[in-house]
């Protein structure tokens, strides 16, 4: 088969087609339970802070008490909404498959968000229930005070406390979990089974509405050729996150988990003690890695695929860390919440690429003119998946609208091209956002805030690569001082710290300067800043500088 075809006619570009082994007209909860049923001895789950090693029985019967739990306790019902703002413990994921299993769609948040961030999205979901950590329950209870009506009820997964509700209790038995079979739920084109979180180009975050039929058709076109034990540090906030629980239904693999944020030291328990065969992360980690004392000692034999990808990756981090795989190699791949994943080097690395497009996935470079271009010319990248459709972001028509072109491609805001193989380069984004250790910054949002402060006339704010490998950016402000103001550094940081995750702290410094170079129309020139910038930095890389 394959790996790309290219339509001269239509100039598009054609990842292998794969017809969904699952049944795209059943629900996710149908598919799940026939999954887990036909192999109950089989460990889906391994939980590293505890040891314990969970079985798809286990699984099931965890799943359906809370399916079931949830309804006569909850009152929760098909196509109500369900907020998720945890971090990857015991419980959470056979909860998350509960609720696609009696039809209500979950949208999961990151369990670090400050408060006016979990806020946005329950202020555009009205969740009818919410679920948190221990370490992050009065943040969610002060945001859903400010955002929600009707006072949901939040549950808590593995809290002491005795003044929260506890998510276990949603665990109790029934006595009914034998006779319990997944409902089906109607046209799985239609009904939505999870609510993403996505940054776009202004503004804050979108819901990226997700089906039953794109879930069914991540599970039915998994590439992974057999069992395996994967990893990643990923919570479900993070698609990344989501495909992994994913994973372990369509290639029959353990999923490792761990509360805890990334570390070099849990990634190297992974591998050796757990032994680790596929793993994603982000390249600022895998920099990270690299750079530890012990990465050297590490015994990498286990580790087939090291999927590495979200932002850009140099060729000599791969090297680096493909020196260290006896067994395995580097991938790099590209993927979106609204789309899926859609290109990967499975075939061959080849230097600068993110590989051909993935299963049914459907490729065009477009001009400014909206012209379709050829090999070797350079232009936004468009996407399309042939087997399942995005239908859109929550409430937001406009936003979905202009997601699309005429032919139903996705616009990406990605500037690429093809070569002669079919593989596929990213040189350039169109959107303004940018990365911090995976997560998106977006600088209008920033910008918001720096604009009320007294003394700030002007501000732009700019991602600043952390290394030379570019594995994360930093946010960088640079601003234009009101006449007479003496705002300094120390002052904005603290108004800004004070407001956001910490994810969007100006890591990469504060810069004041006498003006901000603009078009003629007055629109500011971020690249100019990014140039200005580096000029104007200290040799040794971003400060606050005043």
């Amino acid at each position: 088969m394959a790996l790309c075809t290219y339509d001269e006619s239509t100039r598009t570009w054609y990842g292998p087609k794969v017809v969904p082994i699952f049944n795209p007209k059943a629900s996710v909860g149908q598919v799940m339970n026939d999954i887990l049923r036909r192999s109950p001895d089989r460990i889906i789950q391994i939980d590293m802070d505890t040891g314990f090693r969970m079985s798809c029985g286990e699984f099931r019967t965890r799943m359906i008490r809370l399916a079931q739990n949830l309804v006569e306790v909850c009152g929760l019902q098909q196509g109500d909404i369900v907020t998720l703002v945890n971090a990857n413990s015991e419980n959470v994921a056979p909860l998350a498959c509960a609720l696609m299993t009696i039809g209500v769609t979950w949208n999961p948040l990151a369990p670090a968000f400050a408060e006016n961030d979990i806020a946005h999205m329950l202020r555009m979901t009205q969740p009818r229930v919410i679920f948190c950590d221990d370490g992050n329950v009065d943040v969610v209870h002060a945001a859903s005070r400010k955002a929600v009506q009707g006072n949901p009820p939040i549950y808590v997964f593995e809290s002491a406390r005795d003044d929260v509700q506890h998510a276990e209790d949603l665990l109790k038995a029934t006595g009914r979990e034998e006779q319990f079979v997944a409902p089906n739920l109607g046209d799985s084109r239609e009904n939505l089974a999870i609510i993403m979180s996505s940054s776009g180009t202004t503004g804050p975050p979108k819901g990226v509405c997700l089906t039953h039929e794109q879930i069914i058709g991540i599970i039915g076109s998994n590439p992974l050729a057999k069992p395996m034990t994967i990893f990643n540090f990923s919570p479900l906030y993070w698609a990344t996150g989501m495909v992994m629980v994913l994973t372990t239904f369509s290639s029959s693999s353990t999923r490792l988990i761990t509360r805890r944020l990334f570390s070099e030291e849990k990634f190297f328990e992974a591998v050796e003690k757990y032994r680790a065969n596929f793993v994603f992360m982000p390249p600022s980690y895998a920099n990270q890695i690299l750079g530890h004392e012990r990465v050297q000692k590490v015994d990498f034999s286990s580790l087939v695929f090291l999927a590495v990808g979200g932002s850009y990756v140099s060729d000599a981090l791969r090297d680096r860390f493909e020196r260290l795989l006896p067994n395995g190699r580097t991938y790099n791949s590209v993927g979106l919440t609204e789309i899926g994943w859609a290109s990967c080097d499975l075939g061959k690395r080849k230097p600068g690429s993110v590989g051909t497009p993935t299963a049914n996935v459907s490729v065009r470079i477009v001009d400014e003119e909206g012209n379709y271009l050829g090999v070797g010319k350079r232009g936004e990248i468009l996407l399309k998946n042939t087997e399942s459709t995005f239908v859109g972001y929550y409430k937001n028509e406009e936003a979905t609208r202009n997601a699309f072109d005429g032919s139903g491609f996705f616009r990406t805001g990605d500037i690429g091209y093809f070569d002669e193989e079919g593989y596929l380069y990213i040189i350039d984004r169109q959107k303004d956002i940018f990365k911090y250790r995976g997560f998106h910054v977006t600088p209008s949002e920033l910008e918001a805030i720096l604009g009320q402060i007294e003394g700030v006339r002007e501000a732009c704010v700019v991602g600043i690569p952390e290394d030379a490998d570019r594995t994360t950016e930093l946010p960088t402000a640079v601003i234009v001082r009101s006449e007479g103001s003496t705002l300094d550094a120390v002052e904005v940081n603290r108004i800004i710290d004070s407001q956001v995750s910490d994810f969007k702290r100006l890591r990469g410094g504060v810069y004041f300067v006498e003006s901000l170079p603009k078009t003629q129309t007055g629109k500011i020139l971020r690249r100019k800043v990014v140039e200005m910038l580096y000029e104007i930095m200290p040799p040794n890389g971003a400060s606050s500088k005043q």
